[in-house]
């Protein structure tokens, strides 16, 4: 059995289109998610957090449709989706839930697709509805069940990738480039989804090689107007060559650990921020956001301004880093393990009927369970799969396969370098990929031991 199989792992004998069976089970999942959502539109409320107000001032700073008023803090696709929904906190949730629905679909269809399961697919999509970290997440008022859509709606459009026909494939990369270059104007971990996705294009693109190098090209061009326009937004706005103006900000999250080591020449910015890290350190066991809180104080005594303030912070880190790499390393190691821990944010007190509470708390924590499995699993799966010349001869590994188990690896790595604060977070959209994966190792396990 082939360790690598450059088609899809499809179960011999399958049909290759839709059929009514399938229809059946993908309106099946859309009327159970239907009724969930609506059940908890009647029982719950929409969530604010910290972020919140962030992007939603971020969102009237867009409101005259330019970018003349907005300071780059944060990737701009958010704010424009709650700008575009009048930013009114109710109107958002229905949106978000509305894409939770879309998501669960597009997972249906890429598992079908993948696997032409419609049993296999409508577990997956319906396991979506039932995670709590992923379904509850939808009346947060935070970019994660956005950029969870633009994540799955990439995948499935490169799992239907390989089936496009002679002049199917150029729009499908036309389309697919456009959707994973949003992704990463919701969250900048995202920039990496594009690079990450070219290979894999190039590699199913069909036809010889000046159409594949058509196909890439108009591949490239969403991404490259996107992302590349973003950039250049905030390069001749703010001189910074980075997606946002807050580099310097998250590069303290690792750094703050062992500010004191700064020289005495820094040592105004040293002491303040050492002030509100040892309090938040008293008040909550890590530094975590400590930076947040100082800024206020920070600007005051440099005398610097906001952005002229990350520059200083992003300066003053890379001393530290280059001069303490050992500890740098050793938190970018503790942020790689956050991510995996797959906490539940919710809030308990705002379900309305109190009785429902304590039932809520139990799907929380099996939830938060059953994701822990999942990304022990993931780990476990993909390092044997490595390591294990037997583990490799039970698993037929597509390509779409590998794209959706790299990029959740790809993305661990990269979150961790660039920052370590709220790292659970960095999952959220990369969940169900996670879980993409397990299932479809499962499968991929089970027939090839039916056909052994």
């Amino acid at each position: 059995m082939a360790s690598l199989n450059m088609t899809h792992g499809l179960e011999p004998g399958a049909p290759a289109s839709w059929h009514s069976c399938s229809a059946r089970w993908a309106v099946a999942l859309a009327l159970l998610g239907l009724v969930e959502r609506l059940a908890l539109w009647g029982g719950y409320q929409p969530v604010s957090y910290g972020d919140t107000p962030t992007y939603l001032r971020l969102a009237e700073a867009l409101s005259g449709w330019t970018l003349s008023g907005y300071d780059g803090t944060r990737v701009p696709a958010y704010p424009g989706f709650l700008l575009l929904l009048g930013k009114d906190l109710h109107t958002i949730w229905l949106a978000q839930m509305a894409l939770g629905l879309a998501i669960s679909l597009l997972l249906f269809g890429m598992v079908y697709q993948t696997t032409r399961n419609p049993r296999l697919a409508f577990v997956v999509g319906l396991l979506y509805d039932l995670i709590p970290g992923q379904f509850l997440f939808e009346a947060n008022i935070l970019s994660e069940t956005l950029t969870t859509f633009f994540l799955i709606f990439s995948l499935a459009v490169l799992a239907w990738f390989p089936s496009g026909r002679k002049w199917g494939q150029p729009w499908m990369a036309l389309l697919l480039g456009v959707v994973s270059g949003i992704a990463g104007l919701v969250r900048t971990l995202f920039f990496l989804l594009p690079p990450w996705l070219l290979p894999f294009v190039g590699l199913q693109a069909r036809g010889r090689w000046t159409r594949r190098a058509g196909v890439l090209l108009l591949f490239s061009v969403g991404p490259v107007l996107l992302l590349g326009g973003w950039v250049r937004f905030i390069f001749n706005s703010y001189g910074m060559l980075s997606p946002s103006t807050m580099g310097g900000y998250h590069m303290v999250q690792h750094t703050g650990v062992f500010f004191e080591l700064l020289p005495d020449e820094a040592a105004p910015i040293r002491d303040t921020y050492l002030k509100y890290r040892d309090a938040q350190i008293a008040a909550r066991g890590d530094q975590t956001n400590a930076i947040w809180d100082a800024i206020p104080e920070l600007t005051e005594v440099s005398g610097l301004s906001f952005l002229d303030l990350s520059r200083e912070m992003q300066r003053l880190s890379w001393i530290l880093i280059r001069e303490h790499p050992g500890l740098y390393l050793r938190n970018v190691l503790e942020g790689w393990v956050d991510f995996w821990k797959a906490p539940v944010y919710w809030r308990p007190e705002l379900i309305r009927w109190e009785a429902l509470r304590p039932v809520f708390a139990v799907w929380g924590l099996l939830g938060r369970g059953l994701s822990l499995a999942a990304n022990a699993g993931f780990l476990a799966a993909t390092v044997l799969w490595i390591a294990s010349r037997s583990v490799r001869r039970r698993f037929v590994l597509d390509l779409h396969l590998l794209a959706a188990a790299g990029l959740v690896w790809a993305s661990s790595v990269v979150q961790a370098i660039v920052d370590h604060g709220d790292n659970p977070r960095f999952l959220v959209p990369l969940q169900m990929v996670v879980v993409y994966v397990i299932v479809r190792a499962a499968w991929s396990w089970y027939l090839t031991r039916k056909v052994r």
